[in-house]
């Protein structure tokens, strides 16, 4: 990895940047195939994945993130999805970003966990007394956006009954002025920026090579992705245009906080265990055949070529035969494919391309899923 890379993930474990995980869970669910024996390594993020998991109830969960503001808001995901709480006082707190007795509300939550996890939310119960969901960089970057240009719920509303043309029209004339301005085009340039979004400079040469455009550009064009979609159920669409999720039904929540998902997952028996530190540290400790799933997120685009062939030797070398493997790129390119390790791999190739064309968050070129072959 790049000297400025190592800078950049350096910075970017001591932040609090995402509060919602930026890959569609419902997506992953439909495809993983978890089963009752299964065990997953997988990337926390901000750990809407990882507390949908459990309605799977796979055998273990091995969580693990570099950023540790992330990894205690997957746990407190986890804890809540189990019951800790009552339905309804679990979703105002994870689904409306707000109780009125956070620090009471956390204590209970956070009782099992470790006790660095137990120190960081009596530190941050005050995250919860206003909207989780206006916080953390991602969320301040798109609230700006959101005060320059006066999109809120009801503009949202109006663009579900208009046909996609129109809607990509609307988002043009309404949000491309702002980020099309000198400073837009100034601030998406900058490193704050990049860690806004939680793109690196490995990834946003790739984002660039792909799309030959600006990040600002891309980003409008993001925008307008998104309008493609089920705009009344696509919880990204609201949180980015609200700074919350459709009030409206539950279709519009992430999965973890459904009602039905609630019910199955507080009878889960998964083991999930948090780990602070990167991917390959996990990795790296690992026995053979000790997990049967891995979900990296955007990880992989965040690496060179030397440590996308060290990763694939690690799942290879930690993987249980069949073992599945899933992640998403902003690339059309395939690291399984420009690597001589990627052979010992099959490529789902049916269940890639509807997984792709399904994701919601409208932010990747593929999602990919690969089974481990028989060695």
């Amino acid at each position: 990895m790049r000297l400025r890379d190592r800078i950049f993930q350096a910075v970017f474990a001591r932040l609090f940047v995402y509060n919602i995980l930026f890959e569609d869970s419902e997506v992953d669910e439909r495809f993983f195939e978890l089963e009752s024996d299964s065990s997953v390594l997988c990337i926390s993020g901000a750990g809407c994945g990882v507390a949908g998991m459990l309605s799977r109830n796979p055998r273990t969960i091995d969580a693990v993130d570099i950023n540790p503001h992330h990894l205690a808001l997957a746990a407190l995901k986890v804890e809540g999805a189990r019951g800790r709480l009552p339905y309804r006082t679990f979703r105002a707190l994870l689904g409306e970003g707000r109780v009125d007795d956070p620090r009471g509300c956390l204590t209970q939550l956070t009782a099992e966990l470790p006790p660095w996890m137990q120190r960081h939310w009596r530190r941050h119960a005050g995250r919860f007394r206003h909207n989780l969901y206006e916080q953390g960089l991602t969320s301040r970057m798109v609230r700006l956006l959101r005060g320059q240009t006066g999109i809120d719920a009801d503009w949202l509303r109006s663009l579900i009954g208009q046909p996609i043309d129109a809607r990509r029209k609307t988002i043009d004339e309404t949000i491309g002025p702002a980020l099309r301005s000198p400073l837009a085009r100034a601030i998406t340039r900058s490193p704050l920026q990049l860690l806004a979004l939680g793109v690196n400079y490995q990834q946003c040469e790739r984002l660039q090579d792909e799309f030959g455009t600006s990040l600002a550009e891309f980003f409008l064009e993001h925008v307008k992705r998104l309008a493609e979609t089920d705009l009344a159920t696509n919880w990204f669409a609201w949180y980015f245009v609200t700074g919350g999720f459709a009030p409206e039904g539950s279709e519009g929540l992430p999965p973890y906080l459904r009602a039905d998902r609630f019910a199955r997952s507080r009878e889960a028996e998964t083991r999930v265990r948090f780990h602070r530190g990167s991917l390959f540290d996990r990795l790296a400790v690992a026995g053979p055949s000790t997990w049967s799933h891995y979900s990296l997120l955007d990880a992989p685009d965040w690496l060179d070529r030397d440590s996308e062939r060290r990763l694939l030797q690690e799942i290879r070398r930690t993987g249980r035969e069949g073992a599945i493997v899933l992640h998403r790129s902003v690339e059309d390119g395939c690291l399984f494919d420009r690597h001589d390790e990627g052979r010992h791999f099959e490529r789902l190739s049916p269940e890639s391309s509807l997984a792709s064309a399904l994701d919601r968050t409208r932010q990747y070129r593929h999602v990919w899923l690969h089974r481990l072959a028989s060695r």
